[in-house]
């Protein structure tokens, strides 16, 4: 057969075009069920395209130090060392955020009630006055 016949079904998307043109659907997939019909010997040049598509695979592992990540998976030893470092890494920095955010909040809530902002600064009268109270309860009470 020539490679410019259209393929006889109508009704399939694929078969109103050469065979050139339905190798490759328009998401770039080959349907080899329809290309074993036009042509006998299709099977071939599908394992051909199934072994590129392996190549592929297998360089993309390499590159992507598949190996090295087995390695580390299956060392206990070195896996209890990287989980515990990464937990010491994720609480550092729990806590140094934390911090910066509090002091941000705190930074910010001093200004306001500086500013007389009317809820801010009667509620920092208020936790003042409730510090002030502990401190002079807190020394009276303690020279028994």
């Amino acid at each position: 057969m020539a490679n410019t016949e259209t393929r006889p079904n109508q009704e399939d998307p694929f078969a109103n075009g050469t065979i050139e043109q339905n190798e490759k659907t328009q998401d770039g997939s080959v349907r080899p069920q329809d290309l074993a019909k036009d042509h006998p010997f299709e099977l071939r040049h599908e394992v051909t395209r199934l072994n590129k598509q392996l190549e592929d695979i297998s360089v993309a592992l390499r590159k992507g130090d598949f190996k090295d990540l087995i390695e580390n998976y299956t060392n206990w030893k070195r896996r209890l060392i990287t989980n515990f470092t990464a937990g010491m890494a994720r609480g550092l920095g729990l806590t140094v955020g934390t911090v910066a955010v509090i002091a941000l909040l705190t930074w910010i809530a001093s200004i306001m009630a500086s500013l007389g902002v009317p809820y801010v600064s009667g509620f920092f009268d208020y936790m003042g006055s409730l510090i002030q109270e502990g401190r002079n309860n807190g020394t009276s009470g303690s020279g028994a």
